[in-house]
């Protein structure tokens, strides 16, 4: 999901990033848009590649992300098909996708070489960002698992369930152009005003409502819990209860790792979950200050057993699934991502595989930017805590979309 910022509010899971955690991206320079129709305008013809020009297409196993796009299908054969998949017409209409999905089920596909196939019949990669030389940014994110108790405990950290006065407004109901954009408040006096901030909810603002879900131990976790979006947490017992994103207060998400850098606290190198966590625990009387400048909060919902749902409505797929600013690439289609990830001991390992566009986030914005969601683990909160990174990423647009954007009426 990403949430509170503005864009991918009807995310399930908070997949920001975090890069959104620590500083908004200083090294990423705004790209121009795709045309019209969603591919290059004629001025820019490189930016519709080939498949052997993909670095790294002949070694993937992209038969792995076959199954997220299976998951994508399903939604997609929700929509009606004439409905505009978005992207500024990137994807056309649902039909397009739609008839890919068909031929998806009915098509064997045994291994990499087989899925391949499929792939450079049905589509063709267009660079995310109009311009193929163009780099992007990629951070990643994670599902986390945190300690917990059901019951109130001495310095522990509640989650709270959605208010029942919270109202949240889809402003795309009311203007396409504003397709996305959610605002969250509650109704007094006939208007829509702000819920309280995260400094008056942690000042008890909604205490005594009944409104705690569980307790989290450590404050810092709940505070990146939030971040997140959605994640387990282990209660005494050692059960796993499982929660996830059930609304937000309305209040703009501030990356808290901006404070630190201004002060001077944490260098812009050394900026990742990992540090910025070290500094809240080593810093108790200013912890809360600092977390209060986020004024966006989180509200959960218990939920089954499942993989963290992203704004696309389907369950995630590790390290196959991504966040992307949908207003240039839209979800459920497939994209190809070049880049590096974190390995254990430091350093990087390359990146490039099929991956899904299947959540949305506050501060992946850019027709050159992504949030590569890891998993859950140990791992996987090592790998998103300290992934950022530039790469590229090309949108697989479906070939007969394509042919008709580029046909003469």
């Amino acid at each position: 999901m990403k949430l509170p910022a503005g864009r991918g509010l009807g995310r399930s899971l908070a997949g920001w990033g975090w890069f959104a955690v620590t500083v908004l991206a200083a090294g990423c320079a705004p790209e121009s848009k795709l045309s019209a129709t969603g591919l290059p305008a004629p001025s820019e013809p490189a930016a519709v590649a080939a498949f052997a020009d993909l670095p790294g297409w002949s070694d993937d196993d992209q038969a792995e992300a076959l199954p997220a796009l299976a998951g994508s299908c399903t939604k997609l054969a929700t929509l009606p098909p004439e409905h505009d998949l978005g992207g500024g017409g990137t994807a056309g209409p649902a039909r397009h996708m739609q008839r890919i999905c068909a031929a998806l089920e009915r098509t064997p596909i045994t291994g990499a070489q087989d899925a391949r196939a499929f792939l450079e019949r049905w589509f063709v990669p267009v660079s995310g960002s109009g311009r193929p030389a163009a780099d992007g940014l990629f951070t990643g994110y994670f599902e986390p698992e945190v300690a917990g108790r059901r019951t109130s405990v001495p310095g522990a950290e509640p989650l709270y369930v959605r208010p029942p006065e919270l109202v949240e407004v889809d402003l795309g109901s009311f203007r396409p152009a504003l397709d996305g954009i959610r605002l969250a408040g509650r109704v007094q006096d006939g208007k829509l005003v702000p819920m309280p901030d995260r400094a008056s909810i942690q000042q008890g603002a909604l205490a005594g409502r009944n409104l705690e879900l569980v307790w989290i131990l450590d404050p810092v976790e709940a505070f990146f819990l939030h971040i997140q979006g959605s994640g387990r947490v282990r209660l005494a017992d050692g059960s796993v209860m499982h929660v996830g994103y059930a609304g937000f207060n309305g209040h703009p998400y501030y990356a808290i790792g901006r404070t630190l850098l201004r002060r001077g606290a944490i260098g812009l190198h050394d900026m990742s979950l990992q540090s910025i966590a070290a500094w809240l625990r080593a810093h108790p009387q200013e912890m809360r200050a600092l977390m209060a400048e986020n004024a966006s909060f989180v509200f959960f919902e218990e939920r089954e057993a499942s993989a963290p749902v992203g704004t696309a409505g389907v369950p995630l797929t590790p390290r196959r699934s991504i966040a992307v600013d949908r207003e240039y690439i839209p979800l459920h289609l497939p994209v190809w991502v070049e880049t590096r990830v974190p390995v254990p001991g430091g350093g990087g390992a390359p990146h490039a595989r099929l991956m899904l566009a299947q959540d949305t986030g506050a501060a992946i914005r850019g027709p050159a930017r992504g949030d590569l969601f890891f998993g859950h683990g140990a791992l996987a909160r090592e790998q998103a805590g300290r992934m950022r990174a530039p790469g590229r990423i090309w949108v697989l647009v479906p070939r007969s979309h394509a042919h008709e954007a580029r046909t003469p009426d």
